[in-house]
């Protein structure tokens, strides 16, 4: 039976059940990174279990929408993995779990938001995936380009997490094809907060992972790829904060949004 997905806002979404976005996150970031379906990397259901979830938590998340579920059928013979379907908030031995594309984008803003506890977060996690963003119309005047010249009429940056895309005053900077957790993690903390000069790292810090090589890692993948090169990121000096800057203008691509 179809179920209708429930509105939900961030900062009401229960604390233990957060536990579970890390690592199904990661499964998402594994396969896109591997080119594959998500499915190749499903979070089995004992890692969340030991997480300290229980069925119902589970069944919220489905509730919810930011999961689908399937009993794991892979034999030890079988390349890759196989599944099959079971009762919507049934969840049987070798259950495994994948996020939608909503409970990505939720899975994002939590992320972004892990160190920011003081930031109130209202937005809604209800819309379509194909939701388009206002235009953002806030001049920033004093920014200043990485040749040392101010840029007073350009608007400031702008991430739209629906369709994964930076851009400014109407143009593409970049466009992500596939989820890039720290990336958009930092792009997520820069638009919640307003685009200021400086944010401190929003990463989540993990035991087996240098903090400072980690940020400074996905600096420089920020700065890669860029469709039009209008926007820099570099770090604070510190090791322990990004900032952001304009650069010199150059040929650019609209962003259609239509």
């Amino acid at each position: 039976m179809a179920m209708n997905h429930l509105s939900l806002h961030v900062d009401s979404v229960p604390h233990r059940v957060r536990t579970a976005f890390r690592p199904l996150l990661t499964a998402i970031d594994y396969a896109c990174q591997s080119n594959c379906d998500r499915w190749e990397f499903a979070v089995e259901m004992e890692q969340l279990t030991a997480l300290g979830l229980a069925p119902n938590d589970f069944r919220w998340l489905v509730r919810h929408g930011l999961v689908h579920h399937q009993r794991e059928v892979t034999l030890e013979s079988d390349d890759g993995r196989a599944f099959l379907p079971t009762g919507n908030l049934i969840f049987p031995e070798r259950t495994c779990f994948v996020l939608t594309d909503r409970g990505i984008r939720l899975a994002q803003a939590l992320l972004a938001n892990h160190q920011s506890a003081a930031l109130s977060i209202t937005r809604v996690i209800d819309v379509p995936h194909t939701v388009e963003a206002a235009e953002e119309t806030t001049p920033r005047e004093t920014a200043a380009g990485a040749n040392g010249r101010h840029h007073p009429d350009v608007r400031r940056p702008r991430w739209d997490s629906e369709r994964r895309v930076l851009g400014v005053n109407g143009m593409i900077v970049k466009c992500f094809k596939w989820v890039a957790v720290n990336q958009q993690a930092i792009l997520c903390a820069f638009e919640e907060e307003g685009w200021p000069p400086r944010i401190d790292d929003p990463l989540p810090p993990q035991p087996d992972q240098d903090a400072k090589r980690r940020l400074s890692d996905t600096i420089k993948c920020l700065n890669r790829k860029q469709t039009n090169p209008l926007v820099h990121f570099r770090g604070d000096g510190t090791g322990e904060g990004v900032v952001w800057e304009f650069v010199s203008t150059v040929e650019t691509v609209p962003w259609d949004d239509h």
